[in-house]
């Protein structure tokens, strides 16, 4: 079977930006947006401020290495394959060469944009807490890059290995590594110098030579594993279509239910009788289903840190008041969740429960975070 595997990417990558550019619209059209845009005018009116605080003493160097590690270490490598592609384009993998190197371009240029908005983030501090000069701000905005597609390249190869504990302990040598370079580079090569002698430089060229031995064994002795490419595609898909399932029903999204034990404590707080039965229901789903529990403790938390360094009362009444308008928007979709897999249809729920119900529990979260932002906001 031929298949020009050029078109075949441009078409994927076609459908791809089809869909996201229908569903961004309805997250544009959510609120969301003008809340985001809002809550950084009113971080860029205190920046400045926030970076003049930070003492002396502070490790800006290893502070900016491990942030910046965190970026370029993570690497997703989206690959535009559907379910099918498990039957008819296996037997092509000698010729999907050309559509992969597309793919990786792609994720690094993607990944890249994210990158670079970190960097203009921290790029103050760079400046002014480590007093650098325009040749150096050079090497802050080009080596981490750099690193990235070294990390795109190290971590595709790494996905041939049929092991995923050996792979997430690469992923931890190469983040391990990153953080070492990007602190050798933001400390101006001062790291481990004795001399005059840069022994930090020699061992990251002794690091580079090793990864790129043990990648080629691994290249050599394992092939492309089609079902994990598979899945980390899904994956990817599933975590946008989550976000924009708080604004617009996905009827193809599929929910991964995590047990998360050490939450179900929780559940005992409401008494246990079919009156409860839509109570208990939300709070599971709350609870067990992927995209809410860890985005609202997300946001608790980064509103708890933004009202801790804000230095103005008012700025932390409103970054409070945004993060629970946030909240909000994000619990919309869990109103709907069960719908489309008619759960009310097992259970002694009715369309008036269901209401009441999603109220209760959006009510209870909603307090339960301002307290949380309320006593930050009056002992900090």
């Amino acid at each position: 079977m031929n298949v020009d595997v050029d078109a075949l990417f441009r078409e994927r990558q076609k459908r791809f930006f089809e869909e996201v550019v229908r569903y961004s619209q309805y997250v544009a059209n959510g609120g969301l947006l003008f809340v985001v845009l809002f809550l950084m005018g009113l971080l860029g009116l205190y920046y400045r401020g926030l970076v003049d605080m930070i003492p002396a003493w502070f490790p800006m160097q290893y502070f900016l290495a491990f942030i910046v590690a965190i970026v370029v270490t993570k690497s997703s490598h989206r690959t535009f394959l559907l379910e099918a592609d498990l039957l008819f384009l296996t037997p092509l993998e000698t010729k999907m060469h050309s559509y992969f190197q597309k793919t990786q371009r792609y994720n690094f240029f993607i990944q890249s944009i994210g990158l670079f908005l970190v960097l203009l983030l921290f790029s103050p501090l760079y400046e002014l807490g480590l007093r650098t000069t325009n040749g150096q701000l050079w090497f802050y905005w080009c080596v981490p890059f750099v690193i990235k597609g070294w990390n795109l390249y190290s971590s595709w190869i790494c996905l041939r290995l049929p092991d995923k504990s050996r792979v997430r302990q690469y992923t931890l040598a190469r983040f391990a590594f990153s953080f070492f370079v990007l602190t050798w580079v933001f400390g101006e090569g001062r790291l481990l110098t004795y001399q005059g002698i840069p022994f930090a430089g020699l061992l990251c060229i002794v690091l580079v030579v090793w990864f790129h031995l043990r990648l080629q064994a691994i290249k050599k002795k394992h092939s492309l594993q089609w079902y994990r490419l598979l899945e980390v595609e899904k994956g990817l898909r599933s975590r946008f279509y989550r976000i924009v399932n708080q604004f617009k029903d996905v009827p193809w999204l599929q929910n991964e239910v995590k047990p998360r034990a050490w939450l179900i404590p929780v559940t005992k707080l409401v008494t246990y009788r079919q009156a409860n039965a839509a109570k208990l229901l939300f709070l599971r789903t709350f609870i067990r289903s992927s995209g809410y529990v860890g985005l609202y403790i997300r946001l608790i938390l980064i509103s708890s840190f933004l009202i801790l360094i804000l230095p103005n009362l008012y700025a932390k009444l409103v970054i409070a008041l945004l993060f629970l308008i946030m909240s909000a928007i994000q619990l919309k979709g869990l109103s709907s969740h069960h719908h489309k897999r008619n759960m009310y249809a097992l259970l002694p729920i009715n369309e008036q429960q269901h209401k009441h119900a999603f109220r209760w529990i959006r009510r209870v979260l909603l307090a339960t975070q301002g307290t949380v932002s309320l006593l930050f906001i009056l002992i900090f």
